[in-house]
């Protein structure tokens, strides 16, 4: 008896702490909000988000003007943030995200000094268009200084056509309690999806007696009342090597499944694949287009019409589609589409080209087929059903000999069998609107790497001569061609020399920069003076090649490690040392290998005379590590960085 008691205390003791941490009257702050002066979880953080509070509502509207009725929901959002440093003044500028169909109304927000406030005038409060659907409601609160807490106070109102609002819990800084409660009509069934590493501290379901009237309905149906809460969320700290934080952040998710009728029937939102491809298959802008190969038939040249070799003649085609085009660098698959119009102007979104490509390989009778992907920074696409909007990218999957090359012809510096970085983003769906449509993994090339070889003479008078090259391949290549683009060689030249002190390059050699499908080779002969008559030498054989700082800073980093692609680097290095000069130390021979050689470092040094040889390798072998990987990641990144920063040291004799 005497546990349940105790229990009973816990359970009402919890309950007034979530309610007390969930109430607030506007323009009022509390003793303890006003002697923050710092948040003892995070004593670094530049601010603190005091609360976070979301609560959805329906609410039975009447249109006069049209004479009908329809639902809308009400979301009224309130945000309570103390500033601690001037640095954190950029959370005062608030940004609030709307569809067209939106509403925004009851906006208010102050700034308190302590005991003085400062409203925002409505004058100051400014829209701006995204999109054709979209538009952004900015503000930024007056008078802010340091220790200054806002309050933002508004509420949003969406016609039920859309999802609920997903409400996110996690920010750039932390969150002492952040909450979600909606009251959603029993005849409204949404599927709920909680994304993000972080758990819930409240997770809640209770059913309300006649909460709302159906217009169709004679009597009050129950609603489902919803609560979601977390408290003491640590800041998400973006690093680098990460694809769109939205698919890391912690958050829930709702999406309408279905809607129940006054008659029982379900008015279905959530839908299968299979309806998915025959809406494609039916829609204008996509299966209407996948029918104009003939058309393409004539307007592919000859002579790639006669190559023999099913995969030399895809290449060609590639090539052909690819230089045909400009891409508007439009992303989105719901623009229209039209590929005759596009060749013609020889201009097109990513759907017109890619469609296009699609239709030429099919009139020489190759296996295209389209495949619907989400670029890495849109977040991945749900597996559980399917939901349209997690896409925003097609690309061409294409089969020859039971072996798949996945293409996109928008990106003129990316050769044939690689897709441009942005599409590395795990998987997508592929359509061929004859078979159901079905998933495929993006797996990317693994010949990407860079190769430094340097060959050095240290001369009498202490100068050094000799010559780097550097080849390129895969995606260091496409990296490379890019950095290069609109470039002369002299800006070439001074940019690599900006890199060290007394380095000059004196001739510059690029091979195969316009030729994509090849590595990209470049020489720099150079020389570096010895100005001050060093009796010391100290050269770092690594030159450009060096890591300069380790990416990998979290002390525990949830979200993965995404490099997108393998990689390698090289350096080979040898310095012929002139007899006036003695070799006093050179960088010491390593070896480090991750768990299942997932990465490793290699470095092979060695003197024999006056030559010194150097050969180091540097391996990501897989594109993803994992939370736990991620220390041992990060160790290999600093022994990387402590060996690369050993130099090779001469004495003059």
């Amino acid at each position: 008896m005497k546990n349940n008691i105790f229990l009973i205390i816990i359970l009402i003791t919890y309950n007034m702490y979530a309610q007390n941490n969930s109430e607030y009257t506007f323009g009022k702050l509390t003793d303890k909000d006003l002697a923050l002066k710092k948040y003892e979880l995070d004593t670094t953080a530049k601010a603190v988000v005091l609360l976070d509070l979301g609560t959805t509502t329906f609410v039975n509207v009447t249109d006069e003007l049209a004479q009908k009725k329809y639902i809308r929901v009400n979301t009224k959002y309130y945000k309570k943030i103390k500033l601690f440093k001037k640095e954190a003044f950029k959370y005062a500028t608030i940004t609030i995200p709307l569809r067209n169909q939106s509403k925004i109304k009851d906006i208010r927000a102050v700034t308190h000094n302590n005991y003085d406030k400062t409203y925002l005038n409505e004058k100051l409060i400014y829209e701006e268009k995204v999109s054709n659907n979209r538009r952004e409601i900015k503000f930024t609160l007056p008078n802010l200084k340091e220790g200054s807490i806002i309050e933002v106070e508004f509420t949003v109102q969406t016609p039920i056509k859309f999802n609920l609002v997903s409400w996110v819990f996690q920010s750039s800084i932390p969150t002492k309690f952040s909450q979600f409660k909606a009251s959603i009509p029993g005849n409204f069934v949404f599927n709920r999806k909680l994304s993000g590493y972080l758990k819930l501290k409240t997770n809640t379901s209770t059913i309300k007696r006649n909460c709302f009237v159906l217009s169709e309905f004679e009597r009050a149906s129950s609603c489902e009342v919803v609560t979601y809460a977390m408290e003491n969320i640590p800041a998400f700290i973006e690093e680098k090597y990460m694809t769109n934080k939205a698919n890391f952040i912690s958050k829930v998710k709702f999406e309408l499944a279905y809607f129940q009728k006054i008659n029982g029937t379900k008015q279905k939102y959530t839908t299968t694949w299979k309806a998915v491809d025959k809406e494609f298959k039916n829609n204008p802008n996509i299966g209407g287009q996948i029918k104009k190969y003939k058309y393409f038939e004539n307007k592919i040249p000859s002579k790639i019409k006669l190559i023999p070799n099913k995969l030399n003649k895809a290449k060609a085609i590639y090539n052909f589609i690819q230089n045909h085009f400009n891409w508007d660098k439009y992303i989105g698959i719901n623009n229209e589409i039209d590929c005759k119009k596009a060749f013609e102007t020889k201009v097109g979104n990513v759907g017109e080209i890619n469609i296009s490509l699609i239709n030429a390989m099919k009139a020489l009778e190759l296996n295209a087929e389209l495949m619907l992907i989400s670029t890495r920074d849109n977040g991945l696409p749900t597996k559980l059903y399917p939901v349209i909007s997690d896409f925003n990218y097609f690309i061409v999957k294409l089969t020859i000999d039971n072996k798949t090359y996945l293409l996109d012809a928008t990106d003129k510096l990316v050769p044939f069998g690689l897709l441009p970085f942005r599409c590395l983003n795990g998987y997508g769906r592929v359509l061929n609107f004859k078979d159901p449509s079905y998933w495929l993994d993006i797996i990317p090339e693994k010949n990407s790497k860079t190769q430094l070889s340097a060959s050095l003479q240290l001369n009498d008078d202490g100068t050094i001569i000799g010559k780097l090259r550097k080849a390129s391949f895969g995606y260091e290549a496409i990296f490379r061609r890019k950095q290069l683009l609109n470039k002369s060689e002299d800006d070439i030249m001074s940019e690599f020399e900006s890199q060290f002190n007394t380095l000059e390059v004196v001739n510059y050699n690029v091979n195969s920069k316009n030729e994509i499908n090849n590595p990209l080779i470049e020489t720099f002969e150079v020389l570096i003076e010895n100005d001050e008559d060093f009796t010391t030498y100290y050269l770092n054989p690594f030159f450009s090649e060096k890591i300069k700082s380790n990416p990998f800073k979290l002390d525990n980093r949830l979200y993965p490690v995404d490099f997108g692609f393998p990689r390698k680097y090289i350096v080979n290095f040898s310095l012929d040392v002139s007899e006036n000069y003695a070799i006093a130390s050179i960088p010491k021979s390593k070896a480090l290998t991750l768990l299942k050689n997932s990465g490793s470092f290699k470095l092979i040094t060695q003197q024999n005379g006056t030559k010194v040889m150097l050969n180091s390798t540097f391996k990501i072998n897989k594109p993803i590590f994992y939370n736990s990987e991620y220390e041992t990641l990060k160790i290999l990144y600093n022994q990387v960085i402590k060996s690369q920063k050993e130099p090779i040291s001469l004495i003059k004799n």
